[in-house]
C-alpha cells in the first residue's frame, strides 16, 4: 500500500481519546470519516487505527479511534505525523498528489536546469515548491502565473522565473 502524509496530530481534546489533527490533505474530508483507517508514525512504528469519531473544531479535525478513546491511550502520538492510503481515485483526469512532485526536476521556461524540488507546503495562502538549487533553497509559489507545465511522466515540472527567484551571485 502507498501511503500519503495527511496531517499532524498537534494535540489532545478532552480525556475520551479525541486527537487534535492539523490536515494537509486536500481531500481531509473524503480521509478523515468514520470507519477509515489511518497510519501513524510514532516513535519510526507505524500503528495502523480505525477512525470511530471525528468532527471539525476551530480549523482541526478532533478524531478518535476504535479501541483508544482514552487520553492516556493517544496522548503519546502527539507530534506524530498521520498517513492515509495514496487512493488515484480522489483524482481527476489530470490531477495528481503534490507528493508526486517531490523528486522532480525543475526547469525554467527557457530550458535552465534550476534544481530538485524537495518538498511541497501550504503557507495558508497557497502551496509552495521548495527546491534545492545547488546547495540553496529556493520558494517557488505553486501558482498559475509560475507554474508552466508539469509533466508527471518524464518528472519535470516547468517553472516560469521572475527576478528575485534565484539570487544571481
Amino acid at each position: 500500500m502507498d501511503k500519503i502524509k495527511v496531517g499532524k496530530i498537534v494535540g489532545t481534546h478532552g480525556l475520551k481519546g479525541e486527537v487534535k489533527i492539523r490536515s494537509n490533505s486536500d481531500f481531509a474530508d473524503e480521509r478523515f470519516k468514520v470507519g477509515n483507517d489511518l497510519i501513524i508514525k510514532s516513535q519510526n512504528q507505524e500503528i495502523v487505527l480505525k477512525i470511530a469519531t471525528v468532527r471539525m473544531h476551530k480549523g482541526n479535525y478532533l478524531v478518535s479511534f476504535e479501541n483508544h478513546q482514552n487520553i492516556n491511550l493517544i496522548e503519546k502520538y502527539i507530534g506524530s505525523f498521520v498517513y492515509g492510503e495514496k487512493d488515484q481515485s480522489l483524482l481527476d483526469e489530470d490531477e495528481y498528489f503534490y507528493s508526486d512532485l517531490v523528486g522532480m526536476k525543475a526547469v525554467s521556461t527557457e530550458g535552465k536546469e534550476i534544481g530538485i524540488v524537495t518538498s511541497v507546503y501550504d503557507n495558508t495562502a497557497h502551496d509552495i515548491l521548495n527546491i534545492d538549487n545547488h546547495g540553496k533553497k529556493i520558494a517557488i509559489p505553486y501558482v498559475d502565473a509560475f507554474i508552466h507545465e508539469v509533466d508527471l511522466e518524464n518528472k519535470v515540472i516547468t517553472i516560469k522565473l521572475i527576478k528575485g527567484f534565484i539570487d544571481e551571485d
